[in-house]
């Protein structure tokens, strides 16, 4: 028996006629797939077949506020749409239901793709709540829960719900899988956007031209404007367009929904108490215990950017387009060719080995980062890593005309094995940076004559330092992308009279990525610093900056506690 016909039958519904038995979250399922003349279209379908679908079978199964409605109609209406928002603003629940409902609507040629970080993350968030609200209306498929999937047709994967978790080490298998999927209708879910791989992103986001129908969702608490999710919800008028107040703005794409705490359902309306939502006790917590103005405050409780200058970072974006860092560099005359690695010794990092150019551009002598190629090593008893880095790194810069002498390496830890390696297999010139320890007593700048170890902490934080002091300075040229984010989103702050970045591992948990570029672009700057003379001729300081620092000079001499830090 078919749920809707052209013949006459007794019930007709939304220009549509029906069989009379026919179930009322069907009818909703139907139209919302294939369109009615019900005046609330489809999100007046999807939002009935919530209520047929789960509220009437134990009230309240999924609340319908201001925030879960904005939501669901967005979904609904727009074909790209990325959220912004505190925790608990049921982003992930909404976005559950709603892809629940889409694949109810027409399950044999949907697939959805729900993604997160890390495979606990992936069954703690997004796909614990497609399970839940699957499990209490079963109306079909085949649940795996050891795949986190639910297939249409046992054994199947063409069409269904699929959870993808995207780990370091798993990033090629999600991939694969992705790129894997050729239904009709296909609608991704990205969570935990900000901290989801670039290359995820981009697979996600190339599956639209193979699908008859595309929609991508992507969820994050506001982290970084560089981030994926941040670049996804950039508006369309730029970021001086929107601010902390602005509910919707329209971007390249689509849309990006911000959800602000301070305008939680359960905030404006005190006698609400939505479980799970965000409510006035959450908020003040969180500001007595952070404060207001912290980055903690503005991403989990205002779910928005922190204004600039609240987080410091070893580089802005306004510092990078002021120094013209991005753009291409137009050498003057000769330029000399160089190389630096940086090795991979640490679970997800990358070993980077980058291209770059010195001489001299506008009569100032600049860094130009080029070429970048990823060393890959294979386990094996016969050929030791080291000597496979080695044997590889060699043959490039040979095939570049690289000498030994302007190759440098991080010789940190365990990269100092793997100097000893360079030096004796191809050159004594190769040159090892190490990371760790106390600064130099080089001045800082020709203008600030102050001693490194009087103004960082230790070591690495000099060697980032110096590098920003280029880009300030308009020394550095050809600053990709992804290197630039990993710059704007090293924190530092001060440490008594000492500026100190926070270490690798606190920015790894941090952001869910190594710095591996930044790091790799720091120690080229070493390099040209040693060997060829790259040299800070002038630099512009911020306004204070000199003057605050000056006067610590004068009242104090502090020796650098570098020891109780790490790389």
């Amino acid at each position: 028996m078919s749920l809707a016909s052209n013949h006459s039958q007794k019930l007709e519904k939304y220009g549509w006629k029906w069989d009379p038995d026919a179930d009322p979250g069907s009818i909703e399922l139907f139209c919302a797939a294939r369109g009615s003349d019900y005046d609330e279209g489809k999100f007046g379908h999807v939002r009935n077949a919530i209520d047929r679908i789960w509220n009437d079978h134990v009230e309240k199964t999924f609340i319908w506020n201001d925030w879960s409605e904005t939501l669901i109609r967005s979904f609904c209406e727009k074909r790209w749409v990325t959220v912004t928002g505190p925790a608990a603003s049921w982003k992930t629940t909404s976005a559950a239901v709603y892809l629940l409902v889409s694949w109810f609507s027409s399950p044999s040629d949907t697939a959805i793709i729900c993604t997160s970080t890390t495979l606990d993350g992936l069954r703690r968030r997004i796909w614990k709540e497609v399970s839940k609200f699957y499990r209490l209306r079963p109306a079909f498929g085949n649940p795996v829960q050891s795949r986190n999937c639910i297939q249409w047709v046992k054994g199947m994967d063409d069409a269904g719900i699929f959870g993808l978790a995207t780990d370091k080490g798993e990033i090629d298998k999600a991939i694969g899988k992705i790129i894997g999927f050729h239904a009709p209708n296909v609608i991704v879910c990205v969570d935990e956007m900000p901290y989801t791989p670039e290359a995820i992103v981009e697979a996600c986001v190339n599956l639209e031209s193979g699908s008859q129908r595309f929609q991508f969702i992507g969820l994050g608490n506001a982290d970084d404007q560089l981030d994926p999710h941040g670049r996804m919800c950039e508006p369309l008028s730029g970021w001086d367009s929107v601010s902390e107040e602005t509910d919707t703005w329209e971007t390249k794409r689509g849309i990006c929904i911000h959800l602000d705490g301070l305008k939680s359902p359960n905030v404006l309306d005190r006698t609400r108490n939505d479980p799970g939502l965000l409510n006035q006790s959450d908020i003040d917590t969180t500001a007595a215990i952070y404060g207001i103005d912290s980055p903690q405050f503005w991403q989990m409780r205002r779910g928005f950017w922190a204004p600039e200058g609240i987080q410091k970072t070893v580089l802005t974006m306004p510092m990078i387009v002021k120094g013209q860092a991005q753009e291409p560099a137009v050498f003057d005359r000769d330029f000399t060719l160089g190389a630096a690695l940086d090795p991979a010794f640490e679970g997800g990092d990358r070993c980077v080995l980058r291209f770059f150019k010195c001489g001299l551009h506008d009569t100032a002598k600049v860094l130009s980062l080029g070429e970048i190629v990823f060393i890959k090593t294979k386990a094996s008893l016969d050929d030791p890593t080291h000597y496979q880095i080695v044997r590889q790194v060699r043959e490039e810069c040979v095939k570049r005309s690289v000498p030994p002498y302007f190759f440098a390496l991080d010789s940190t830890g365990e990269g100092g094995g793997l100097l000893s390696i360079f030096q004796r297999e191809w050159s004594p010139e190769v040159l090892g940076v190490e990371f760790g320890g106390r600064p130099s007593r080089n001045p800082v700048s020709q203008t600030n004559p102050k001693r490194c170890d009087q103004e960082y902490d230790r070591r690495v934080t000099e060697l980032w330092f110096n590098f920003r002091l280029l880009v300030q300075n308009g020394q550095v040229k050809g600053l990709d992308q992804e290197t630039a984010t990993e710059f704007c989103r090293r924190w530092y702050d001060m440490r008594g009279p000492y500026i100190s970045i926070e270490t690798k591992k606190k920015m790894k948990e941090r952001t869910r990525k190594s710095p591996d570029l930044a790091d790799n672009a720091v120690i080229g700057a070493e390099l040209f610093r040693q060997r060829d003379h790259l040299t800070l001729a002038r630099i512009e300081f911020e306004p204070g900056y000199q003057s605050r620092w000056g006067k610590f000079q004068k009242e104090r001499s502090i020796e650098s506690f570098y020891e109780t830090l790490t790389y």
